[in-house]
């Protein structure tokens, strides 16, 4: 395990060094070191919890690539989506959370993140999870309008009272984790 603590985490990949195999306005495919690897911005995901309501938020969302894969239109997922060039994941937490679910949080409320997260081995981006506890003097809620994408607009966000949330049937990982975290923050 020694070795390993030398090892400095590479946050910023330099363009020109990268051997592009494919990219599209979506990603990159890079070859590295005989791997080739998806490289995609790092994303931000939430679970607010609406404490007075006993309600957590959810997305009701298109989404292409599970629809490739299994046939349904809609999945149940997460609050959040990329990390802009020049966003922070707590900023970008912010700009999501308005976004898809339409709440806007206080300036002064403490976003407190999980352990960011890699998803796979093939993919370079990580995930920074938050579960938010929000009273009703810490947020107020504006119309969701998106981001102006077509897939955007087909999905919208959706309160669930928590006594449904073990009856949530997650689409992919991170949501099942987050939901898993919830339960544990909420001791069920």
């Amino acid at each position: 395990m020694e070795k390993f603590s030398t090892l400095k985490p590479k946050t910023e990949f330099e363009a020109d060094k990268d051997e592009v195999v494919f990219q599209d306005n979506q990603l990159q495919v890079i070859k590295y070191e005989d791997w080739s690897m998806i490289k995609d911005r790092d994303v931000v995901v939430c679970i607010p919890y609406l404490v007075e309501s006993s309600q957590f938020v959810l997305r009701y969302e298109y989404i292409p690539t599970f629809k490739y894969v299994d046939g349904q239109e809609y999945h149940a997922t997460l609050v959040g989506g990329g990390i802009e060039k020049g966003e922070d994941p707590k900023r970008a937490l912010l700009r999501e959370l308005e976004e898809e679910a339409g709440i806007v949080v206080r300036e002064d409320f403490e976003l407190d993140g999980l352990k960011p997260l890699f998803m796979n081995k093939g993919s370079m981006n990580k995930f920074y999870p938050f579960i938010l506890m929000l009273n009703e003097r810490d947020y107020h809620e504006v119309i969701a309008k998106g981001d102006g994408s077509e897939v955007e607009k087909m999905s919208k966000s959706v309160k669930v009272d928590v006594k449904y949330i073990s009856s949530v049937n997650t689409s992919d990982l991170i949501t099942d984790y987050m939901l898993m975290k919830l339960k544990e923050e909420l001791n069920l």
